[in-house]
């Protein structure tokens, strides 16, 4: 089924055990400040319904029903390009599909690791992960990927903390009809908007730390579950919050703190529990699927920052300034550099691990999210130079909207003739609120650190093709058995030209005199 944005508002009054700046919500629908993202959220139900929308984000499942296109397998590169095409166009309506990305990627890489598991010891999870997708798809429900444990010392695997043994999710005790599990998960976005959490485990690892080797499904609202929501960004709302924060005000706040108290899962949600050898393919797995996502949601957050300071450039009468339009060609390139290493980690994608699924290519996702994040301080501070100090003193809504304040601010901080004051402000609001710390932090740790795509980068890279074609350059052997340059055609022992060596004998040589 495809939920209307009602039916999806109706689900959330579950009872959750919530708590945001100290105190408990009652209703997340209600909350003055948790209300804005589940409004952020309702897009996911916005555009499955709307009919310029519905082709793409709706598709069948065998039964004929009506499913959310993201809540299926991607089987083919056409799958991931109109998967990467629902993110895209989630994130440029402003809804950024909130709950239909982590929990995806997360039911995705459920599915890649169930299918190696059963391959290779024989276990019968692909049936569990198919079922619970079922149930997904029939109930249309929010749901949310919870991935980051909060690791304690990092300096120590999971096991070994010295502290308490709950600093990475874990069993505590296995049952007839379950297990019970204890810990946390941080970070995790679209907490309060979301009905399930897909939890799976952050890293690799090895046999003494089994028993955090754990992957299952759990509504939010299960006892035991407690969440707590990060302190929102800012604090305006309606109105007086489009103009001061433009951007933030509608995506706050959106992450938890997870607690799980000893939380009971019935083995049918259950899709890893000890085997230990198979989280590197969890693990590998949701990074590929979800960079896909952080990837699709920086292509709109860029394509804002760069037309933001192309609007500061041309309000403030500066856009033909050469270092200006050189800095904004730089925005440019690195903006379409994003979507196009992201367009191309669909086209070529691989099977790895699984047997009839596909992930996006790690080395060309990799490198989009690392383009991004690290080069977003850089476009910050391109911004913030087009934009000019006033991004730093910018007067708010209150002072805007004060009758005797707003004549002295019409006439002292309009600038080019043409422009109005009012939007020359709302631009330089929109440049103070996407170069905030919030988006900052977000960009660089989103969807993994920087130093997890080095990881990945290094670890995709195909080192023997790089040395051999160095071999092969430098007439060093053992390049001959590489796939690649192996079979290339080599030197004049290989490549015979006798009809250009005859013709260079024909020409007449020149004397020296």
């Amino acid at each position: 089924m495809i939920k209307t944005v009602q039916q999806y508002l109706d689900s959330l009054n579950d009872g959750r055990q919530i708590w945001c700046l100290g105190e408990k919500v009652s209703d997340v629908r209600t909350h003055p400040t948790l209300s804005s993202i589940i409004k952020t959220a309702c897009m996911d139900y916005v555009l499955p319904n709307h009919p310029d929308f519905r082709d793409l984000f709706v598709t069948k499942n065998k039964d004929g029903e009506d499913i959310n296109f993201l809540l299926t397998s991607p089987k083919s590169p056409q799958d991931l390009l109109r998967r990467r095409e629902c993110y895209i166009n989630g994130v440029r309506s402003g809804g950024g599909v909130m709950v239909h990305c982590m929990g995806a990627d997360a039911l995705a890489a459920f599915t890649v690791a169930a299918e190696v598991m059963d391959k290779e010891i024989k276990t019968h999870y692909r049936e569990r992960v198919e079922n619970y997708r079922k149930l997904l798809q029939k109930q249309d429900l929010a749901i949310t990927g919870a991935i980051t444990d909060v690791k304690g010392d990092r300096g120590l695997h999971a096991s070994k903390q010295k502290q308490h043994p709950d600093y990475y999710l874990r069993i505590v005790d296995k049952q007839k009809d379950g297990i019970v599990v204890r810990g946390a998960k941080v970070h995790i976005s679209a907490t309060p908007c979301a009905n399930e959490a897909l939890c799976l485990p952050c890293r690799t690892h090895g046999e003494e730390d089994k028993d955090y080797a754990l992957a299952f499904a759990i509504p939010l609202n299960a006892p035991g579950i407690k969440l707590l929501a990060v302190e929102p960004v800012s604090r305006t709302y309606g109105e007086e919050g489009e103009f001061d924060y433009p951007k933030t005000s509608a995506t706050q706040p959106t992450e938890c703190l997870i607690v799980f108290d000893d939380v009971f899962v019935p083995w049918e949600r259950v899709f890893m529990c000890g085997e230990w050898q198979y989280t590197r393919n969890l693990a590998y797995a949701f990074a590929s699927y979800h960079r896909l996502y952080g990837t699709c949601k920086m292509i709109g957050k860029l394509e804002i920052i760069t037309g933001t300071a192309a609007l500061m450039a041309e309000y403030n009468g500066v856009e033909h300034v050469a270092h200006v339009r050189k800095k904004l060609a730089w925005m440019a390139m690195i903006t379409e550099s994003v979507a196009l290493l992201g367009k191309a980690a669909c086209l070529d994608p691989i099977t790895e691990f699984g047997h009839d699924v596909v992930m996006p290519n790690r080395m060309a996702i990799n490198a989009s999210k690392y383009t991004f994040a690290s080069n977003f301080h850089q476009m910050c501070q391109h911004l913030q130079d087009i934009a000019g100090g006033l991004a730093a003193t910018v007067p708010t809504f209150r002072d805007w909207n004060n009758p005797e304040l707003r004549p002295y601010i019409e006439k002292y901080l309009s600038a080019k003739e043409g422009i109005s004051t009012e939007d020359r402000l709302r631009v330089v609001r929109l440049a103070k609120d996407m170069t905030c710390n919030f988006y900052q932090i977000d960009t660089i740790h989103g969807e993994g650190s920087m130093a997890a795509q080095e990881m990945f980068l290094y670890g995709s890279a195909d080192w023997d093709k790089l040395k051999s074609a160095a071999k092969r350059a430098a007439h060093v052997d053992g390049w001959q058995d590489n796939p690649i340059y192996g079979r290339l055609l080599y030197s004049k022992e290989q490549v015979k030209m006798p009809a250009i060596d005859e013709t260079y004998q024909s020409i007449p040589k020149t004397s020296k005199k």
